[in-house]
């Protein structure tokens, strides 16, 4: 099976003309929509019915662990631990090879231009239409543990934010009993990130993270909100507008 060979991309909107992109000297190709550039294979698939991707093997190249690694190669932490059950997640030994579990489906009714969270995947897709062809964006995810869980259901975005200050919800309260009432933008106590969208006038958001909380991405790190690397969310935000449907399932 064909190794992979990538790493994060901390930046990819400013390739002005960029096609291709050599990461750790292996080429991946760059698919650009509202000129906004994707990796591909990575961040966007082509669609065959509701099914896309495939899974890899990967060598690991230091002694690592999965919240590293995840990090690294743009998946979710539960995405490899449920792929490698019988590798210590905590401490992974230079040279071992993990699966990357990039075969994924949609559900068989889903529809262009709407949202969804997988709670299973911690992942989110955005079924798109281009050139005539079906492709879905897809980011991880953080999201709620089993004392905040995310909620499932059918939602609209109601509130589109950048740089947004975080009013504190009730449920923050029980852990940071000291926090204020609303922390601003930039504080190192507001997870919210660079861009937030609001569901259904709640509480709940899909929204960005503080730096120091990237890795805790594709964890169960938030008080039920869907948590993004900032990158991934400043460009989701350029395709949703108002009244998007979001389901999480």
């Amino acid at each position: 099976m064909k190794r992979l060979i990538f790493t994060f991309i901390v930046f990819l909107v400013g390739f002005a003309k960029a096609e291709r992109l050599e990461v750790y000297g292996f080429d991946q190709e760059l698919i650009k929509v509202n000129d906004i550039y994707f990796i591909k294979n990575l961040e966007i698939f082509e669609l065959q019915g509701n099914s896309f991707g495939k899974d890899y093997k990967y060598r690991v190249e230091k002694d690592t662990n999965f919240v590293d690694l995840a990090y690294q190669l743009k998946v979710s932490y539960y995405e490899l631990k449920q792929a490698n059950p019988d590798i210590n997640p905590f401490k992974v030994p230079k040279n071992t090879y993990i699966k990357v579990p990039l075969k994924k489906q949609l559900p068989e009714d889903f529809k262009l231009n709407t949202v969804y969270i997988s709670t299973q995947d911690h992942r989110l897709y955005y079924p798109i239409e281009l050139e005539g062809k079906k492709y879905v964006i897809t980011f991880p995810v953080g999201l709620g543990g089993e004392d905040f869980p995310t909620p499932k259901g059918e939602f609209k975005i109601t509130e589109r934010r950048v740089n947004p200050d975080w009013v504190v919800p009730p449920s923050a309260k029980i852990n940071n009993p000291n926090l204020p009432p609303v922390v601003p933008y930039g504080s190192p106590e507001n997870g919210l990130g660079t861009r937030a969208l609001r569901l259904n006038g709640s509480s709940y958001m899909i929204h960005g993270t503080s730096k120091r909380s990237e890795k805790g991405v594709g964890m169960n790190i938030s008080y039920g909100c869907i948590v993004l690397r900032n990158n991934d969310i400043e460009r989701l935000y350029n395709f949703v507008d108002l009244n998007t449907t979001v389901i999480i399932y």
